[in-house]
């Protein structure tokens, strides 16, 4: 019985050892799941990094949201918002064409990679007595070579037909992409100590995908 009682012990203690080292992360692999969430809309990312982020920021500081719910709204909202620059009897006739020419679009993005490329430790600007891990990486996108567009005078003027034609063809050629482009970009990562362990969080996440989404729209131009 009291050999029985030291086994039990013994793997409880495995256990809890085991589990400690499942949620301590290196930067990459925190930067991973902060790319993976915001990025490339990854729900099941989004889980893993909340349930890192518990162990030492607590629930009131995880990420509430559905990315997949998120990134269908993108798509809405930049199809109302194309939409709502058309005369309104052609927007009606191809309200089903543009939303596929962003929901291609969207995805492309979403689809988005990266390469780090440096991590290293640097002074934090806001508190001298802190240092920060800075991420440095490539992301990189495909994008078409050419791809149709049309200028805010020939929206006012084409009709449905045409228009319907038009967000056909160009979405034809994202899912066509056949060109990488690819930028240098940074993130920090901010580190919490405890005892020996050190974690890593960013609070402004969305930087991450403001800087993307600008690079990535900037080059479809």
């Amino acid at each position: 019985m009291k050999n029985l009682k030291i086994t039990i012990l013994v793997m409880l203690m495995f256990c809890t050892q085991n589990f400690k080292s499942q949620n301590i992360l290196s930067p990459e692999n925190v930067f991973h799941l902060y790319f993976n969430s915001f990025v490339n809309f990854d729900d099941d990312s989004l889980k893993e990094l909340n349930s890192y982020i518990i162990n030492f920021l607590g629930k009131d500081n995880t990420h509430k949201m559905n990315l997949e719910d998120a990134y269908n709204q993108k798509v809405d909202n930049l199809t109302q918002v194309f939409l709502s620059n058309l005369p309104a009897d052609v927007s009606s006739k191809c309200k089903t064409e543009a939303h596929d020419y962003f929901d291609v679009l969207m995805n492309n993005f979403r689809s988005g990679t990266y390469k780090v490329k440096t991590i290293k430790s640097v002074t934090n600007p806001e508190l001298k007595d802190q240092e920060i891990t800075e991420v440095t990486y490539e992301i990189s996108f495909k994008v078409p070579s050419n791809l149709a567009s049309l200028n805010m005078g020939d929206i006012k003027k084409i009709g449905g037909g045409e228009m319907k034609k038009h967000l056909i063809e160009a979405a034809n050629q994202l899912k066509r992409a056949d060109k990488t482009v690819t930028a240098e970009q940074k993130f920090n990562l901010y580190q919490v100590k405890n005892g020996s362990d050190t974690y890593y969080w960013n609070g402004g996440p969305q930087e991450l995908l403001w800087k993307a989404t600008e690079f990535y729209f900037r080059n479809l131009n």
